[in-house]
């Protein structure tokens, strides 16, 4: 009896061997399971560390990158995330700055009513006198004005402060006078020059210029006078690629050969026909560099291979009536040790971020 006990004992523990190794197969993967699963129930919509205040600083610096190299669309894409998770978790003046850093880039990427939307969402108890809640203002009024992007103005390249000034400027009589050479323009019986309104239609080559040093002025002067004249005629834009230009890395890269100096005859058209297969400044010149002159906005201090020199951001608006920025730039380099002087000023827009820009109009 015990033996056949024992038998029976013996079978049914045979028996039920697979069926317990199954459930300590099963045990351990519930036991696995469970951490994972507690983690998700205790993960919360918003994660302190993630939206800390230097978390959120990193957010906003890594969005302020991707703006400055007009990759505005990801800076939406991050910006988004980041309200999406943290809104709760902010206070009053982070969500100021996240609404106006948000807003800001969905105007620049096409997207004014994105901005018009998110900036509704600014926190009403923000102080009205604070930096956060003036920016909010000022970036609701481009969402909601004629174009998110207003003409704007350089004082160290034209001289004034702010378009408005431009009519003025133009009828502003100069300390210097110019004339005009003997044989040329015979049909104008004022042979001197003293204001913008006055050059219209005149060359450099119409003037009175008998020393070099006479020549740079009076071709900076008719510059400025083009200059100034297409900025009376700017409109607001919708859309620009153009408008962090000069905090783009890697300048050279995205400006037209056109840019590059020329000092030999025949050289213009060649930078100019380089620039119309796409070329860059920097592909004629691997050794170009631009850094920030420090003492005067919108202006980069350019060396090059044997050439040293100035690009100046002189205004910028829509100049053609396309709803797209462009940019009025000058350009002035000499050759290291020479007293040559290339000095031009061009017209330049782009319809994409990060693209070569493209010459509209290079002005005489």
């Amino acid at each position: 009896m015990t033996t056949h006990r024992t038998r029976r004992a013996t079978g049914s523990t045979r028996a039920l061997a697979p069926c317990a190794r199954w459930l300590r197969a099963c045990v351990l993967v519930l036991s696995a399971a469970v951490p994972v699963a507690s983690a998700r129930a205790a993960e919360p919509s918003a994660s302190p560390t993630r939206c800390s205040k230097p978390e959120f600083t990193k957010s906003r610096r890594s969005a302020e990158a991707l703006y400055r190299d007009g990759r505005y669309a990801e800076a939406v894409g991050l910006l988004r995330q980041v309200k999406e998770s943290c809104w709760s978790a902010l206070d009053a003046t982070d969500r100021g700055w996240l609404v106006s850093d948000l807003g800001l880039a969905a105007l620049r990427a096409g997207q004014p009513e994105v901005c018009r939307q998110v900036l509704d969402e600014a926190p009403a108890e923000l102080d009205a006198q604070s930096r956060v809640a003036k920016a909010i203002v000022h970036n609701r009024g481009l969402c909601q004005g004629e174009g998110g992007f207003p003409v704007q103005v350089f004082f160290s390249g034209l001289l004034i402060s702010s378009p408005t000034e431009a009519p003025e400027a133009l009828t502003r009589e100069w300390p210097h006078v110019l004339e005009l050479r003997d044989g040329r323009l015979p049909q104008r019986s004022d042979r001197e020059i003293d204001r913008c309104t006055e050059a219209e239609g005149v060359a450099l080559d119409d003037l009175d210029v008998t020393a070099t040093i006479e020549i740079q002025p009076a071709r900076a002067r008719l510059l400025r006078c083009r200059a100034l004249k297409k900025v009376t005629q700017a409109r607001p834009s919708r859309v620009s690629y153009v408008r962090d230009l000069f905090s783009t890395k890697a300048l050279g890269n995205v400006l037209p050969a056109d840019l590059a100096p020329a000092f030999a005859p025949g050289e213009d058209e060649e930078r100019a026909q380089a620039g119309r297969e796409g070329r860059t400044w920097s592909s004629l010149d691997r050794k170009v560099r631009f850094e920030p002159d420090p003492d005067r906005k919108g202006t980069l201090r350019v060396q090059g291979n044997g050439v040293s020199g100035i690009l100046a951001l002189w205004a910028m608006g829509d100049f053609n009536g396309d709803g797209v920025e462009d940019a009025v730039v000058d350009r002035s380099m000499s050759p290291e040790g020479g007293s040559a002087v290339d000095m031009a000023t061009f017209l330049l827009t782009r319809t994409r971020p990060g693209g070569v820009l493209t010459v509209l109009e290079r002005m005489e």
